[in-house]
């Protein structure tokens, strides 16, 4: 990537690294492709059943190796399992800093909740539990295998399926890391919608931690306060990444919520991210 970035300097190469961006970006999206299509047929040719037969330590069942990938970036069980324990720990650590008891709130969304790496670990929490992703295949799986949550299947750009003022609690763990300005904002807006007055807002985001694995460029733009995005045309993929400077965090909050905590590095599960939490004004 700072290979290419340097190679923009050099007149006439400009146009030959647009059209081989181009072609990544389709090669991403028939790998996304595929990956669709083997876990499809995956699942036809898997045994199904209504009512999976519950596991003797009432431990939900491991989502398959292609949702693990998808939404933790590897498939590997145990970090899986792992790094949403500590995310859901964090969560519950931080509200009870501040004085908000998970088990006194009656409901939570997780957004972007995939194949419920976090919300499998509130499972016992008496609050009405609710999930949603753009992915419907994740969202599937946990239908089949979550009954203790409600989850539901939304748009890369729509509005949410709940009433205005339903959440007291929502997360969004390493959400708004893979998504360009336009779609931040439009997601922003939807979680203040449906957040109750006086809710709150978990977000994990890329901040200070990941300054040295920016290009020279990107980094000029994050130390001047200003949101970086690679590959915006991916968003909601991996492959999008977004890198917030506190103050641009900061503008971006502040007119419709307060700032209750700001921990750099603080979002664990969920390394290197940092935890924002707000509350609706």
């Amino acid at each position: 990537m700072r290979t290419r970035n340097l190679l923009r300097w050099v007149p006439g190469l400009t146009p030959l690294l647009q059209r081989l961006e181009a072609r990544e970006r389709e090669n991403h999206l028939l790998l996304a492709e595929c990956q669709r299509l083997a876990y499809e047929n995956y699942r036809l040719k898997s045994p199904r059943r209504d009512r999976p037969a519950p596991r003797p330590d009432d431990e939900p069942p491991l989502p398959p190796e292609l949702l693990r990938r998808w939404v933790a970036g590897t498939d590997d069980a145990a970090w899986f399992l792992a790094s949403g324990q500590r995310a859901a720990t964090m969560l519950t650590a931080l509200l009870h800093r501040h004085g908000i008891r998970l088990e006194e709130s009656t409901h939570l969304l997780d957004f972007g909740c995939g194949c419920g790496r976090v919300l499998r670990h509130w499972r016992h929490t008496p609050a009405q539990l609710h999930g949603c992703d753009a992915n419907p295949l994740a969202i599937e799986w946990c239908a089949d295998h979550l009954p203790f949550a409600r989850c539901t299947v939304n748009a890369l750009e729509s509005p949410l399926a709940y009433d205005h003022d339903s959440f007291d609690v929502i997360c969004a763990f390493s959400v708004f890391t893979h998504l360009p300005q336009p779609l931040q904002q439009h997601w922003l807006d939807e979680l203040h919608r449906v957040l109750k007055p006086g809710g709150v807002l978990l977000l994990s985001l890329h901040g200070d931690a990941l300054l040295p694995e920016l290009s020279w460029a990107e980094r000029a733009d994050y130390r001047a306060g200003r949101l970086v995005v690679r590959l915006p045309g991916l968003a909601g993929t991996n492959h999008c990444a977004a890198f917030h400077p506190p103050a641009c965090v900061r503008a971006m909050l502040t007119p419709r919520f307060e700032i209750l905590d700001f921990l750099p590095q603080g979002a664990t599960g969920n390394p290197p991210q940092d935890a924002w939490l707000v509350r609706k004004k």
